[in-house]
């Protein structure tokens, strides 16, 4: 088999709109599993939230959870790699929130701490399977160490102007990637470095990865893989730069291109 690392998104990819894992791509990535490919799973979830999926799918291998920042084994027990944001980073970036009306969400070891409370926590919740505890005051909640995660849900406009202002002021060194146009995933890295010191850590070439996802926060992941494919319903901006596009991830579209493009 020409492919030897499998990289996939979760959310909008692996998982359809219902948040279900389908039967084909379980069936699906297991035989590939089985064949010798390492199936890596690349996600903005912290590792609780990717828990039940790596037992149905029977992973073995690493995951790289809150997009990229912390790699861990398959059980979540040791940290592979952390690229996180720096505590200076972190308070400049809640300043600016406290300032502009912001109420972000701060990974901090397996919990998520936030004072949202809208629509978008009830979104994070359902779609996340992991609770929120609610804190009244952020900065007071956070407890200084560097986060590999910050995450924002507002409206798209305000979504748009903090993410201007995130490539404004830390030019690239604090990823700032949107998931959904509702939703800014800050972080000390993205999925194409992760990616790239996964198959530098197996020994993996690049043109023996292929690597599948659907949002902007997926694109360096598919731009560094073999084979990048992106789902039917991804971001334009994300199809331009695949080389191939697969079924929506609610027609199983991970099983349909690993069975048509591995």
């Amino acid at each position: 088999m020409k492919y030897k690392l499998l990289a996939v998104d979760v959310d909008g990819t692996l998982l359809d709109d219902e948040h279900r894992l389908s039967k084909k791509n379980i069936e699906a990535i297991r035989k590939v599993q089985k064949e010798g490919v390492k199936v890596i799973l690349f996600s903005g979830r912290g590792y609780p939230a990717l828990e039940e999926i790596i037992k149905q799918l029977e992973l073995k291998d690493a995951v790289a959870t809150q997009n990229g920042s912390l790699v861990l084994d398959c059980t979540g027990k040791k940290v592979l790699r952390e690229e996180l944001i720096s505590e200076e980073n972190c308070r400049k970036i809640f300043s600016y929130c406290r300032e502009y009306g912001f109420d972000p969400l701060i990974y901090q070891g397996d919990k998520v701490y936030s004072k949202l409370q809208n629509g978008y926590l009830s979104i994070f919740e359902r779609c996340m399977n992991q609770k929120v505890i609610f804190t009244e005051d952020i900065e007071e909640c956070y407890n200084g160490k560097p986060l590999g995660k910050i995450l924002v849900l507002d409206e798209p406009e305000r979504i748009c102007q903090i993410k201007d202002w995130m490539e404004a002021s830390f030019k690239g060194s604090v990823s700032a990637q949107l998931a959904y146009d509702f939703s800014l995933e800050i972080g000390g890295s993205d999925k194409g470095r992760a990616l790239k010191w996964i198959a530098d850590y197996y020994g993996i070439k690049k043109e023996e990865i292929m690597a599948i996802g659907d949002g902007e926060n997926d694109k360096n992941m598919l731009l560094y893989a073999g084979l990048g494919v992106a789902m039917q319903d991804a971001m334009e901006n994300v199809k331009s730069c695949a080389d191939k596009v697969t079924l929506s991830n609610n027609k199983s579209g991970v099983a349909f291109a690993i069975e048509t493009f591995m």
